[in-house]
């Protein structure tokens, strides 16, 4: 069933399109090609609001295409042959390997012989690349105009390798080079205005509009048509700090990029969009806990490796866990293909496998190894406290069972304690709700201890963090930082959005959670958040990153 077409002039008025050069011939598609996007934040943001992969399933709605985002903030075009512009979690997965969808057992002698582990860890990542869409020139950009020449030849390079690859086991890949979108002035004293960005951004598109005609593969200008409206003093702002676009700045380079890819204007339902994003936008929600899966170096990186009980890794458990996100996503496939021909269904989860069974290294002294954990007033009998000093319960899990595995604390200018309540610790577990909360305590009748508990916000997952800001609260829960507002004294969050899209480096020390290094286009700061049970720091590094 194909989209209900609405008219061309009312579309392009309402996205307020700038006039178009149609390319040529324009770009097709295949029965069951597997697209994948690689590049910086602008590629790996649009698995957010997922308007471009909506677009497209519009278009080619009994294709049944696969989308696999692949995007990753701070990437440059040289990541496939240089980890420095590729920064990842030891043993990631190169950028080939993640095309493909086959990459080995990082150190398969540290496994148990026969550990129930499969030899291609990407087996089911559903990737094998058809087509790719790639997306870089920002972050390269930074060079200035005596860098250009080495982007075109960097560019090329990347071409040619890619070219000579069989991702999907049988030909070439089809490749799509995307322009930098331009550089948007908000207007904001604390922000770039975006002027001399966009002067360099010129330059970089004009160069891979070279080395694409060069080399014979297609070349969407995402620079060109953004450029006046987001340079448009009264316009409505499509991105939240010049250069990471929010939901409807998503839409409106969505609608550029289709534009350049099949040259003409998309026009269909927004009834029938709508349902089809939502179908998409869980699907890509399931990939991003795979793809961004947290703490990777105890995923699949060295610490995967620690021995345990009988000679149990971390990296057997967690690779079925892995392999079972992976069926999540590709069964939300089959859900994306119904809704794209007007058909809602529920997915079908019952090909997933059973978790690995996991015995504790530290047992308990009750029956199956259980421990016995004491009551806050218990806890309190049991700790020696410093002379003229005195301990007092403020609130505990037994009171608010929302109160579980608290990361961080920090009092508000009311008085009320916020908790960032990690539940699902250490990592959210596949079929499990995700559901970790920041909660706000109060003491509403001044004896000294809470009670009111009120979920702030909701939905979490592995919040590490967080800190006030601007009548709202930021909330860093890697490799991404919400924000939320609350526009009453409910004490809800009424509004949230996805901030930034990090480069998320992990490190470990003792038992520390991860720092989280996130980069946005201004300024230079840094933050710090103390942690309730252990001592913890994020730290948000400001620079111009994509």
């Amino acid at each position: 069933m194909r989209f209900t077409a609405l008219s061309t002039a009312a579309l392009v008025a309402a996205l307020s399109l700038p006039p178009f050069v149609a390319a040529a011939p324009p770009f097709e598609l295949h029965k069951g090609d597997h697209i994948c996007i690689i590049g910086n934040a602008l590629a790996e943001r649009m698995q957010h609001s997922s308007w471009l992969e909506t677009l497209i399933y519009a278009r080619y709605p009994q294709h049944n295409l696969v989308f696999r985002n692949l995007g990753y903030g701070g990437d440059e075009v040289n990541g496939y042959r240089d980890l420095h512009s590729r920064m990842r979690s030891m043993d990631f997965g190169s950028q080939d390997q993640w095309l493909a969808g086959e990459a080995p057992i990082p150190q398969p002698k540290k496994l148990n012989p026969g550990a129930p582990v499969r030899q291609n860890r990407f087996e089911f990542t559903n990737t094998h690349a058809d087509v790719i869409f790639v997306f870089y020139g920002y972050n390269e950009s930074f060079a200035g105009p005596a860098g250009v020449e080495k982007f075109k030849h960097d560019l090329a390079r990347f071409i040619k390798h890619t070219r000579a690859q069989r991702y999907n086991g049988k030909t070439p890949p089809r490749i799509v080079l995307f322009s930098p979108i331009a550089h948007e002035n908000l207007g904001d004293p604390n922000l770039p205005d975006g002027a001399q960005d966009n002067v360099r951004l010129k330059l970089y598109t004009a160069a891979m509009a070279d080395v694409a005609n060069a080399e014979g593969v297609s070349f969407v200008d995402l620079f060109t048509p953004t450029l006046p409206r987001f340079t448009a003093p009264s316009s409505k702002k499509l991105t939240m700090n010049g250069i990471h676009l929010n939901d409807e700045g998503d839409h409106f380079v969505a609608a550029a990029a289709y534009q350049g890819l099949f040259g003409e204007a998309p026009t269909f339902d927004p009834v029938r969009l709508s349902s089809l994003r939502t179908a998409i936008n869980q699907k890509n929600e399931y990939w991003f806990l795979r793809y961004r899966t947290p703490d990777g170096y105890s995923t699949y990186g060295d610490r995967a490796f620690l021995r345990f009980v009988d000679g149990q890794t971390n990296y057997e458990v967690l690779a079925r866990e892995l392999e079972m996100i992976d069926l999540l996503t590709s069964n939300r496939d089959k859900v994306v293909w119904e809704a794209a021909q007007g058909r809602a269904v529920k997915a079908d989860d019952s090909n997933l496998p059973d978790f690995i069974p996991v015995v504790t290294n530290k047992p308990g002294p009750l029956p199956g190894g259980k421990h016995v954990f004491l009551s806050g007033e218990e806890e309190i009998k049991k700790m020696t406290v410093h002379k003229g000093m005195q301990v007092n319960l403020f609130a505990s899990e037994e009171q608010f069972p929302e109160l579980t595995n608290p990361v961080q604390m920090a009092f508000d200018t009311r008085g009320r304690l916020w908790v960032s309540g990690w539940h699902s610790y250490p990592h959210w577990k596949p079929k499990d709700a995700i559901d970790d909360k920041l909660l706000i305590l109060e003491d509403t009748d001044g004896d000294g201890r809470a009670d009111k508990c009120t979920v702030f916000a909701g939905d979490l997952r592995n919040p590490t963090g967080f800190e006030f800001w601007g009548g709202g609260v930021f909330v860093a829960q890697g490799p991404v930082k919400r924000s939320y507002r609350s526009t009453g004294r409910s004490g809800t969050a009424s509004s949230s959005s996805l901030r930034v899209g990090c480069r998320c480096s992990v490190h470990w020390l003792g038992c520390q959670p991860p720092i989280e290094v996130i980069h946005t286009p201004a300024g230079t700061s840094l933050r710090r958040a103390a942690s309730a049970s252990w001592t913890s720091r994020i730290e948000v590094v400001f620079s111009r990153i994509a």
